[in-house]
């Protein structure tokens, strides 16, 4: 088995500073220097600067000073910038007779014919005479493989590569043929890279335990003499005699033998330890650059998620608009501002609908645009509606240039949904308004009807089946007694039924009737739209469905409602509110100073309404609408406001 230590052959070229008088001599003697074939390899560099010599001789093995009697005045200013560099006389015979043999450290003659082959002679004894400068010049030569070696670390990205990179500096370097490096896996130290001069066999996992991982588990460089006097350490490969084990941070650790004893020292060691530091470097910069990597990388698939998102939210959003601009039904699209929706813009049909201008009410607060004027529960379900996350329907009622009109309101709540597809959070929503007018106004004629035909069956079963029954009954009388008398009741008796089915036609062909199902909050909102209410608003409670005259009714609230108002906003400061609401036997008009806007109207007091000469109503008016009904009224006012009520109100299924 062959094996490589410190050689006793050097294995690096001398360098040598030729020194002459003129620029010609010294290129010429450089030459002529560099030519000898024996006495091993060298480089020879020419110079005629004593600066030159100043930044040079540091750096170089040996000098050579080719001089004569005529530059002996020079000769301390060249010594002095030569320094501590050993340095060889090249002069003609009659100048050595006059130069101190305590100025250099070596002579050559250069008037003999091999005066170059004895001046090569002459450098190999100087320098060899010379250990400690040869020693320092070799480390300054290391110093200098190690940046080259370093430059190669600092190039490597890949964790493998730097490992092989790390190996092959360190034989560079050191001039060491084995050198392998082993990484931690799993409680192991495992070969990941090997100097080609390791045996395959050396190459094997090892436990932590073993003596080999001390340097790994101790994090500290191990450097064994010699293996041979530790029977307990099994030599890595045969032959082996040295050891110089230091760790690469927290992954491994480098592995550097020889076949001789003692061959590591201190500087070598140290070395050593500035490659596995480099190295380590490296490691955490490229784990570092791995991590900016990976951020960049999950932040580009984080952008095109977005982006993704971006662009499906944009068609939905640009199909939105789409629908909206075209759809046929009046449209309100809203945002939140600080979790309130207000108005971002209405559609042309909104706009003919209901008689306004979109850059009008853009930025104004919904409620004010999507619903009447004061109409305070509807407020509250659009709140509701808003706040909500699913779609909510009402019905409302307001005003158009074509006059009242009722509308089924769809409030569609926006929201922004996730990578999942769930909602995260409202964005803002879409009020849908669908005029349903003429269905209700159906839906009106069919109760009406509906109550027509029960009123028939009623009058049918009251006034028919009495005129029947009596007419059978004296017919009966007349066939068993035969008296005539009989006759006359029976013709008196099917009279009255003549009359009654004659009613009964006229009831059940006749659709303009006096009196119609009535909801009392329909007739109560429909009036307020139609009464000038400047900031007053209306509340209602337990509505009620009652058999009245509409147009009656309707003129009956508007005139209660104007009048209200009047008589609370003479004294008041705010905005007053007007209750309508149902009781067990009727229902009430109410008004009240004013109450917070989230505040709902109160009852009026059963005690108050037994005095109508302290009103300001005109008592005639309603008392003939009350009479036309066959209801009751009370009419009061105290602090607290004024209240209207209606009793004797049949209520309807």
């Amino acid at each position: 088995m062959t094996s490589k230590v410190h050689s006793t052959t050097r294995s690096t070229a001398r360098s040598i500073l030729y020194v002459a008088t003129t620029v010609q001599a010294a290129e010429d003697g450089a030459a002529a220097l560099e030519s000898v074939q024996t006495g091993g390899e060298r480089t020879v560099q020419p110079t005629t600067s004593i600066d030159q010599l100043r930044d040079r001789t540091s750096a170089v093995d040996c000098v050579v000073l080719e001089t004569d009697p005529a530059t002996d005045d020079d000769r301390p200013e060249i010594l002095e910038a030569i320094g501590a560099t050993p340095v060889v006389l090249f002069a003609d015979d009659s100048y050595s007779a006059t130069a101190p043999a305590g100025d250099v450290d070596g002579f050559v003659r250069r008037d003999t014919d091999d005066a170059y082959q004895h001046l090569v002679d002459e450098l190999e004894r100087v320098c060899e005479q010379n250990p400690a400068n040869e020693g320092a010049h070799s480390n300054v030569r290391a110093v200098a493989t190690t940046f080259e070696s370093t430059a190669d670390l600092v190039a490597c990205h890949e964790r493998d590569r730097l490992f092989e990179e790390l190996v092959d500096s360190a034989t560079d370097v050191l001039a060491y043929d084995y050198c392998w490096l082993a990484t931690i896996n799993f409680g192991e130290l495992v070969p990941r890279a090997a100097a080609p001069a390791v045996p395959e066999h050396a190459l094997k996992s090892i436990s932590l335990e073993d003596p080999l991982g001390v340097a790994f588990r101790a994090r500290e460089p191990i450097q064994i003499a010699d293996l041979a006097n530790y029977e307990w350490i099994e030599p890595p490969f045969e032959g082996a005699r040295s050891l110089c084990s230091v760790p690469v941070g927290d992954v491994g650790v480098l592995h550097v033998a020889a076949e001789r004893p003692n061959a590591f020292d201190s500087a070598e060691l140290t070395l050593i330890e500035e490659l596995c530091g480099v190295a380590t470097t490296i490691l955490e910069r490229n784990w570092a650059e791995q991590g900016v990597a990976n951020e960049r990388d999950r932040l580009r698939r984080e952008r095109e998620r977005f982006h993704e998102q971006y662009t499906t939210l944009r068609d939905e959003r640009d199909a939105l608009f789409t629908l909206f601009r075209d759809v046929s039904e009046p449209m309100v699209h809203y945002d939140l501002d600080d979790d309130d929706p207000v108005v971002s813009s209405v559609n042309a049909s909104f706009e003919a609908v209901f008689g306004v201008d979109r850059e009008t009410v853009v930025g104004e607060p919904l409620a004010g645009v999507a619903l009447p004027n004061g109409i305070a529960d509807q407020r509250a379900r659009l709140r509701d509606a808003v706040d909500a996350t699913e779609r909510r329907q009402f019905d409302v009622r307001r005003g158009t240039p074509d006059g009242v009109r009722d509308f089924s309101l769809s409030i569609v709540p926006l929201a922004v949904t996730d990578a999942v597809e769930a909602p995260t959070d409202r964005s803002g929503g879409l009020v849908i308004y669908e005029d349903v007018t003429e269905h209700r106004r159906r839906e009106r004629e069919l109760l009406a009807a509906s109550h027509r035909l029960e009123s028939i069956a009623d009058r049918i079963d009251d006034d028919v089946r009495s005129p029947l029954n009596t007419a059978r009954g004296y017919l009966e009388l007349a066939e068993k007694t035969g008296d005539e008398e009989h006759f006359d009741v029976v013709e008196t008796a099917h009279e009255q039924l003549a009359d009654r089915l004659q009613e009964l036609v006229a009831a059940a062909t006749d659709g303009d009737t006096d009196t119609e199902p009535v909801s009392l909050h329909d007739i109560a909102t429909r009036s307020w739209l139609t009464t000038p209410t400047a900031d007053a608003r209306l509340h209602t409670q337990d509505d009620r469905l009652l058999e009245a005259d509409r147009d009656a009714l309707e003129t009956l609230f508007e005139y209660v409602i104007r009048t209200t108002i009047e008589i609370e906003g003479e004294d008041a400061t705010d905005a007053v509110t007007v209750t309508v609401g149902g009781t067990d036997d009727g229902f009430y008009i109410a008004g009240s100073r004013p109450v917070d806007s989230d505040e709902s109207g109160t009852d009026p007091d059963p005690d108050r309404l037994d005095d109508t000469d302290a009103s300001a109503f005109e008592l005639e008016f309603i008392e003939q609408v009350a009479d036309a009904h066959d209801w009751d009224i009370g009419i009061a006012e105290d602090d607290d406001g004024t209240a209207v009520a209606f009793r004797g109100v049949e209520p309807l299924e």
